[in-house]
């Protein structure tokens, strides 16, 4: 199996995201490698092994039989990226590489994924009653950050600034996929409250401001004038919030796909009154345009161009150091 830096990631990140031994009695711990004036211990690499297996078992659909057997092929591995991961931590401290920043940032996307999101200050309390330390967190998005930005830096720059136009663009049309961005309404609406209105008062004031704004009187007055002042929208003159096309509920959805912006619908019975809709402006959905992404995608060109630079790399910087497995656990170090 040819062992993915990249989803062990994912799987440290899992690490501090899955309480795996918060069930299980308190370890004695020992010193399983000594990487220069570090150590990897017992229960960091238990940590790692398990966090790996659950990857392994979402990565599988609940497969346990699969899980088991890519997780056979891999572990042997964890221990070599655990020694990687202090040498990388290590030499960040040597070129003094901040990237504390970085890490700030990573905890706000986390509070941003939270539904509603979450304030920041929210965040350790949150993080507790869930078994997580958030100092331990702290530590992996780091470990991540420092890998990024040294491998970057040493390695993947130099490929990165001899990225050409032609192999960027090939790389965007062949992951079309990662670029799509669905489709956007604009729509703005006019309530006619059934309150103090008997049901048939209600639609014939309805279908006359239809035709007052089909004759081209301004919907934004239209909407002060007669819309239900209770309702959200009065407050910018009936426009709501843009849709994406996903979000649309079932009766919008099929009533805009038939009109064009500028149209306004005939009126709406729902719940309590009638709607008009105007369709201001309807964005297709489609791609992320190329100028927008052209960084990011010469970064990830450069990236797959210096995965076979990382073996070399790493050997390199493993002679310069004092690694010293324990003895149990040298036929792991070794197999890699």
């Amino acid at each position: 199996m040819k062992f993915n830096r990249i989803f062990f990631i994912v799987i440290l990140f899992a690490l501090f995201t899955f309480p795996v031994f918060a069930q299980e009695p308190q370890l004695v711990d020992e010193t399983v490698a000594r990487v220069n004036t570090d150590i990897i211990t017992r229960s960091s690499l238990l940590k790692a092994q398990e966090a790996y297996r659950k990857e392994l078992l979402e990565k599988n659909n609940n497969d346990q039989a699969k899980a088991d057997e890519e997780y056979k092929k891999g572990v042997d591995k964890l221990l070599d990226i655990l020694i990687e991961d202090k040498l990388i931590s290590q030499r960040a401290t040597e070129l003094a590489i901040d990237v504390e920043a970085e890490v700030n940032q990573s905890f706000v996307r986390l509070c941003q994924q939270f539904n509603p999101p979450i304030p920041l200050s929210e965040l350790p309390e949150i993080l507790k009653t869930q078994g997580i330390d958030i100092e331990d967190l702290r530590k992996s998005f780091r470990n991540d950050a420092q890998r990024r930005a040294i491998l970057f830096r040493e390695i993947f720059s130099p490929i990165y600034e001899k990225v050409t136009v032609d192999e960027k663009k090939a790389w965007y049309e062949s992951h079309a996929e990662l670029f799509k961005v669905p489709g956007e309404y604009k729509l703005s609406e006019i309530f006619v409250s059934l309150e103090n209105r008997s049901e048939a008062e209600a639609s014939a004031l309805a279908k006359q401001i239809v035709a007052d704004a089909r004759a081209g009187k301004a919907f934004g007055d239209l909407n002060k004038l007669y819309s239900d002042p209770k309702r959200k929208s009065t407050e910018k003159a009936g426009e709501l919030p843009a849709f994406k096309d996903s979000d649309l509920i079932e009766y919008l959805r099929k009533l805009v796909e038939t009109m064009k912006a500028g149209d306004v619908s005939d009126p709406i019975k729902i719940d309590k009154g009638f709607q008009i809709i105007r369709l201001n402006e309807h964005k297709p959905a489609g791609l992320v345009d190329f100028t927008q992404v052209e960084a990011q995608i010469a970064e990830q060109v450069a990236f797959e161009k210096g995965q076979n630079q990382l073996p070399e790399y790493f050997k390199k910087l493993k002679e310069k150091s004092y690694i010293k497995v324990a003895e149990n656990y040298r036929k792991t170090s070794e197999a890699n």
